[in-house]
């Protein structure tokens, strides 16, 4: 299959080159859910008849799933889009959904797939990995586009405050596929008090990669990949198989928080109100000015990697109602698990009415505990599916919690961002109201375990580590020359 994006690239795309394509005509088609409202004189929208034309970025792997006929993630079957056009930087990891859409045009680059297909598309979908999301979706905020996604969000917080400015900026849609998103129902029992005041919150899983020798020797890079445009804006490196096992190498990868956390810890972030901390739509946080500190401990400091374990801790100042929050997070190595057994071991000691901390729920790979005043409160899934409160005598009739949530709710998910298009509520993960600051929160812990047993004071409005200069420059790395937001 012949790739079509021959020729120079535009560096900058058109903005917002093809608003009036159609006359925005919303519609309640299947979904009900909602997103980013369009401005004034740059609507678009879908009559009931209309197909949402898609361009996904990243067709192999991840993307395999949204250019499957079905599937729950499958763009025709789930907002009943049209496969557009195509971009993989890989031609053999992408040969199904190549050969599955023969007559759509394909390219290596996303810039020139945007460049010339921009008047032609209403959305795109990012599903490289972690290092390559910003990039292309940032490019497609400016040209107009409407864009999805794949957690994690971004891999550096400037990444992440960029695509949020941007979204406010264009009052596209947009949503990070975290799926499930946040808990209502266990935010609405927190918001309500039914656990009492929360202070602490223990949360564990996710594996360390360990140091890790760099990748040596010559190699050629292969015919099909495009090894120059997979590497994107991380700094230039010889191609090597191993650099293609991105979730190890901290160059190209969010790591845990970014993978699982963008799941398990969106519930919290909500619930425990963390988000009035970060500007949201050019206004000021809700909270006040405020500063996160957060200290990790790790197994060792493998620069190229992540740690085998590490513990990290986030203290979170008082928030409107809410006290001060002590999170601490466990991850990977048998030492960490020790030391997560021993803490739950402790607190069990102390409040017997619980239950135990031999229960098997504990001895999951994964999950988050919620230490309140009146009980705890067990979660565990994508959006906290998996909810438990103890003792349970006390909480088995309990109820539903009063909704304290506006109404309509957010929109989830694929649907959640179709109803973005079509002029609905915020998408429950959008870039600029939720999973911007939900990201540059949780990617502190990457950045803390480069600084083991230093205390980093982060600031949500200026997105600056404020005590620490080095740490506070791994919140912006470079980009490669010729690469840009």
């Amino acid at each position: 299959m012949d790739y079509l994006d021959s020729g120079p690239v535009r560096r900058r795309a058109p903005r917002h080159a093809h608003f009036n394509r159609r006359k925005f005509l919303a519609t309640g088609a299947a979904t009900g859910l909602g997103a980013c409202l369009i401005p004034h004189g740059r609507a678009r929208g879908y009559a009931a008849n209309e197909q949402v034309q898609v361009a996904v970025v990243g067709a192999g792997g991840r993307g395999a799933g949204f250019v499957a006929e079905e599937g729950w993630s499958s763009i025709r079957q789930q907002i009943g889009g049209r496969i557009a056009a195509l971009c993989d930087v890989n031609r053999d990891r992408a040969a199904p959904a190549f050969k599955r859409y023969p007559d759509i045009p394909k390219f290596e680059d996303f810039r020139v797939m945007i460049d010339k297909m921009a008047p032609r598309l209403d959305a795109v979908i990012v599903s490289t990995p972690d290092h390559t999301h910003a990039a292309p979706s940032a490019y497609a905020l400016r040209a107009g586009l409407h864009v999805f996604c794949e957690k994690g969000l971004t891999r550096t917080h400037h990444e992440a405050r960029t695509l949020a400015e941007l979204a406010h900026r264009t009052k596209l849609a947009t949503q990070m596929g975290n799926q499930a998103g946040y808990n209502t129902n266990v935010v609405e029992h927190v918001w309500a008090g039914t656990l009492g005041e929360i202070r602490e919150i223990h949360m564990w899983g996710g594996d360390g990669a360990g140091p890790r020798p760099l990748p040596t020797g010559d190699h050629d890079a292969p015919e099909h990949l495009n090894w120059d445009l997979w590497l994107g804006p991380a700094a230039y490196r010889p191609y090597h198989p191993e650099w293609l096992r991105h979730a190890m190498w901290r160059d190209f990868s969010s790591g845990h928080p970014g993978w699982w956390g963008a799941h398990l810890w969106a519930t919290l972030y909500k619930a425990m109100k963390m988000d009035t901390l970060w500007p949201v739509g050019g206004q000021p946080p809700a909270a006040g000015g405020k500063t996160i500190a957060v200290t990790a401990e790790v197994s060792e400091v493998p620069e190229a990697t992540f740690p085998r374990w590490s513990i990290v801790r986030w203290d979170v100042p008082a928030r409107m109602d809410m006290p001060p929050l002590r999170l601490t997070w466990y991850a990977g190595g048998q030492d960490a698990g020790e030391r997560f057994r021993a803490a739950l071991a402790d607190l069990f000691r102390k409040h017997p009415q619980w239950g135990s901390a031999d229960d098997e729920r504990w001895k999951s790979w994964v999950g988050n505990l919620w230490v309140g005043t009146e009980g705890v409160m067990y979660t565990f899934g994508h959006g906290c599916g998996t909810v438990a409160m103890l003792p349970e005598a006390k909480f088995q009739d309990v109820g539903a919690p009063p909704e304290l949530l506006p109404r309509p709710l957010p929109g989830r998910f694929l649907r959640g961002w179709l109803g973005g298009m079509q002029d609905g509520p915020p998408p429950e993960s959008c870039f600029n109201a939720f999973s911007g600051p939900f990201t540059e929160w949780y990617l502190l812990a990457n950045v803390a375990s480069l600084f083991p047993g230093e205390t980093l004071e982060f600031d949500p409005i200026a997105c600056q580590i404020v005590n620490h200069a080095e740490a506070d420059a791994a919140l912006r790395p470079p980009y490669r020359e010729g690469w840009t937001l």
